[in-house]
């Protein structure tokens, strides 16, 4: 055999090699990439069952299947994946809602130092905003908002244009009552009624605000629920069906109780509650408030008679939550799921954990007609005295940091306050039935 024929069928050879070669590798990369794929679609299904448990409030489940994402979809197999990343960020709202502040921040803090830039990246840095402001460190909790807030604007791999949104209403929220109190500035500065076009208020006597400052007034003149867009310009009206006081729900809806029909969840359709500490549970009727913790429990005001009733994410009854003596008037639920009532009878404010412990008044005064409390984002808390014609605002403590009314700043003199609210900047609202007038203080 020739030297060129051998050279020949040698390089034939060496090339087929190279061909087969080529077709293993691809066919290994296919078979992993393929792989990658389902692991990613998956992950991206445990982590859709998960919210739809949270959403419906059975959180341990929904704890369960985010702890599976993070422990099965290791980011050594899947480096890029954002669902885990995702269930990370929740898991640390779960710890965060059940008092785990040490065990949330860790989760947060994992996912700013573990995981690859991402939409929840934006998320997971202003949860750990909120645990290192609930340790006292407004500064710091300040600047990772304003982090979340330059990464939107300049369209970075971990904006969050929601987180963003959120971020600087609480960075507002922070500079009203953290900057202003040492420079001797007033909390608020100025008071305006809400003109909306082709809307005249009558007698308004309940509202709620959503954290970016829509609003839900129900005004018994007209008769209607009124819903007005953040931007205060717009409102549509709403099928009216004798309501009280209105809240905003952690889950973005706003919730009417009524006298005769439970509780209307706009968007989510019409609840029922039953109820009864002895013998056969009885509808549960005349409403008058209510709240919805972080997980998914419910607190209803019934006036007949006066006293709040403890409710399961399904709506099932678990117990009273007043006591005998107590004359329950209004509630709220505070960020970190922490319930408050408003007890005229003793003129104070109770607290309870959100595992339901009781702690006792963390706000009393001599009111003569105490008729609302609301709580922001930092734990203020504000109460209204209706025939005083004031509110007073506490802070977390319990120490009054502002007294408003009856002239509200501006020189807005209040004739008849019925209700309360606060959004997320802590703009105050006011409904003055005697004035046919809603009132925003900023």
């Amino acid at each position: 055999m020739s030297g060129g024929i051998a050279r020949g069928l040698l390089g034939g050879g060496l090339l087929a090699l190279a061909a087969i070669a080529a077709v293993a590798f691809t066919t290994t990369a296919a078979v992993a990439g393929g792989k990658l794929a389902g692991g990613v679609a998956q992950a991206e299904a445990i982590f859709a069952e998960a919210e739809n448990l949270l959403r419906v409030g059975r959180v341990e489940q929904a704890r369960a299947s985010y702890e599976r994402v993070i422990k099965e979809y290791t980011a050594a197999e899947y480096p890029q994946l954002v669902w885990r990343a995702a269930a990370r960020v929740r898991l640390g709202d779960i710890q965060w809602r059940s008092s785990e502040r040490a065990l949330a921040g860790a989760e947060y803090v994992g996912v700013l130092e573990q995981e690859p830039p991402s939409f929840w990246t934006g998320r997971a840095r202003l949860g750990l905003a909120t645990v290192v402001l609930a340790g006292g460190d407004w500064v710091s909790a300040a600047d990772m908002m304003q982090r979340v807030v330059t990464a939107a604007e300049l369209g970075a791999a971990d904006a969050n244009v929601p987180a963003a949104e959120e971020a600087r209403r609480r960075l507002t929220l922070i500079a009203r009552f953290r900057l202003r109190p040492p420079l001797d500035q007033p909390l608020w500065t100025s008071t305006r009624a809400l003109a909306i076009s082709g809307l005249e208020f009558d007698r308004p006597v309940s509202l709620a605000a959503a954290a970016d400052g829509q609003l839900l007034v129900v005004d018994e003149g007209l008769p209607s629920v009124l819903l007005i867009d953040a931007s205060h310009a717009n409102h549509s009206r709403l099928r009216y069906n004798d309501h009280t006081r209105p809240w905003w729900g952690p889950d973005g809806l706003p919730y009417l109780p009524t006298r005769r029909a439970g509780v209307i969840a706009l968007g989510g359709g019409h609840l029922g509650f039953l109820a009864g500490d002895r013998g056969k549970p009885a509808p549960v009727k005349d409403l008058q408030a209510g709240a919805r913790t972080l997980d998914g429990h419910w607190y209803l005001l019934d006036s007949s008679p006066r006293r709040i009733l403890h409710f399961g994410p399904q709506g099932e009854y678990a117990n009273r939550v007043t006591r005998e003596l107590e004359q329950p008037v209004d509630l709220t639920v505070d960020a970190s799921g922490r319930l408050y009532l408003l007890d005229r009878s003793s003129r104070a404010v109770v607290r309870f954990r959100a595992d339901g412990t009781r702690e006792g008044r963390v706000v009393s005064s001599a009111w003569r007609r105490p008729e609302s409390v609301e709580v922001d984002w930092l734990g203020n808390i504000y109460v209204l005295d209706r025939d005083a014609r004031t509110i007073e605002v506490f802070n977390e403590q319990g120490r009054r940091i502002a007294r408003l009314g009856p002239s509200l700043p501006g020189g807005v003199a209040l004739r008849g306050p019925r209700d309360i609210a606060v959004d997320g900047q802590g703009r105050l609202y006011v409904a003055d039935r005697s004035a046919s007038a809603v009132y925003v203080v900023q």
